[in-house]
């Protein structure tokens, strides 16, 4: 189970409003606008009376229903054609349900019309803003598997699938709509955006070119291409996610998704009793030729493979800062797995560019320019989901464009094409 606390959440965006209080001091009432973005599958249920947490916030990452989607198993067609996802236990639906069956108080609360279960951008918004709006936006809306990729309104076949109830969750509005008002120390700032932390970061640049891939790389790695409308996936296991909609119009991704990037590596080094590998990573990545070969099945694979359990495991043993090697490239493997599955439905891309956390990894980089034959243009911003947030609040284009970007080309690196051929093989053998 992967858990945070709620109370703590409120209080440490209460904390930020007070650092940037302090920061522009009277200034603070020039705020013209607000905007929020949050991890996107994350989910509470509270009390909408007192507003106080009923469970923890359950993360993206928590795997505790990996055994109950089976259950699922003969409806996950029309899951997928209905929220371009696919049946997961990442996802909110099956965790909702896991809550409701395991806490009669969530039921009772239901009952008296008091139970709220959202994501956990809502939940920031009811304590947030004045009058507690009880109100999402569709691209968190869309991560609990619970509503409709076209109409972007909660589906009847979908709530009946997974026995929830429609009174508990919030009411899903635009992309760009009025949420409500921040009002603090005597000042008040509407805020008029809210959307998910990856819907946010393809606008880091302005409208994204259609033409052109995303690779956000942090805990975990999501690859996204730009549609002007809902695109057809074929035969290939991406997701097509909705990042923005406003009164006029709505906007989709295709999107892949690595869900152990950073994570897979944090998870090696918590079972090295913490061992500090951020320091080194880059100078071992340089000097270490050989690294072994790693299935990195940390918090499940996504696409387009979509096994919820398997065995993480090095394919021979090593020292470990040969084993730290191996799982960054582990992540460039999955990233090109997921290239590959873009270029079968879409024209290959004219640019690829990377941003995230993990993205400072020059290793990471260069290794997946040479394996994918693409140039792999680096923004120097790391958060690209403020900047994003900042484009769809104002229509204007961040500092990024005027920032020096890296560019790292592909070179002939066939030790790396054999581990991946490797690794490609012992991926194939986990499907009968």
């Amino acid at each position: 189970m992967v858990e945070h606390d709620p109370d703590q959440m409120i209080e440490s965006v209460f904390n930020v409003l007070g650092d940037i209080y302090d920061y522009l001091g009277e200034r603070f009432n020039q705020i013209v606008d607000a905007g929020i973005a949050t991890q996107r599958s994350s989910f509470v249920c509270w009390n909408k009376r007192t507003g106080q947490a009923l469970t923890p916030i359950i993360s993206w990452q928590d795997r505790r229903t990996v055994d109950d989607i089976d259950r699922y198993r003969h409806e996950k067609e029309l899951i997928h054609e209905k929220t371009g996802l696919y049946l997961n236990p990442h996802y909110g639906a099956t965790k909702i349900q896991w809550c409701l069956s395991h806490d009669d108080s969530l039921i009772n609360q239901q009952q008296m019309g008091n139970l709220c279960i959202a994501p956990l951008a809502s939940f920031i918004l009811f304590h947030l803003l004045s009058g507690q709006p009880f109100k999402v936006d569709p691209a968190n809306a869309s991560r609990t598997l619970l509503m409709n990729n076209n109409s972007l309104m909660w589906d009847e076949k979908l709530l009946n699938i997974f026995d929830i109830l429609m009174e508990p969750l919030p009411k899903i509005v635009d992309t760009k709509s009025e949420y409500g008002a921040i009002k603090y120390k005597g000042h008040t700032v509407p805020l008029s955006v809210c959307t998910g932390d990856q819907s946010a970061a393809i606008f880091f640049r302005g409208v994204p070119d259609t033409k052109s891939l995303f690779i956000n790389v942090g805990t975990g790695a999501f690859i996204q291409q730009y549609c002007d409308k809902l695109p057809s996936l074929g035969e290939e296991k991406l997701l097509v996610s909705i990042v923005c909609s406003t009164k006029a119009e709505k906007s989709y991704v295709l999107e892949g998704t690595v869900n152990g990037a950073a994570r897979a590596l944090d998870w090696l080094a918590e079972r090295q009793g913490g061992m500090n590998y951020v320091d080194y990573l880059e100078a071992w990545s340089e000097s270490i030729t050989q690294p072994p070969v790693f299935l990195n099945g940390v918090s499940g694979v996504g696409s387009p493979f979509w096994l919820p359990n398997i065995n993480s495991r090095f394919l021979s043993d090593a020292a470990i800062e040969d084993k730290f090697v191996a799982v960054l490239e582990s992540v460039v493997f999955l990233i090109y797995e997921n290239l590959l599955a873009f270029q079968k439905i879409r024209e290959k891309a004219e640019n690829v560019f990377i941003s995230g956390g993990l993205s400072k990894s020059d290793a990471l980089c260069q290794k997946l320019s040479d394996l994918s034959g693409f140039t792999i243009i680096r923004n120097p911003a790391v958060e690209t989901t403020a900047l994003g947030v900042y484009f769809l609040l104002s229509g204007a284009v961040g500092h990024s464009n005027k920032l020096d970007k890296k560019s790292f080309f592909p070179s002939k690196n066939k030790p790396l094409v054999a581990r991946y051929d490797t690794w490609k093989l012992e991926m194939a053998s986990l499907f009968p």
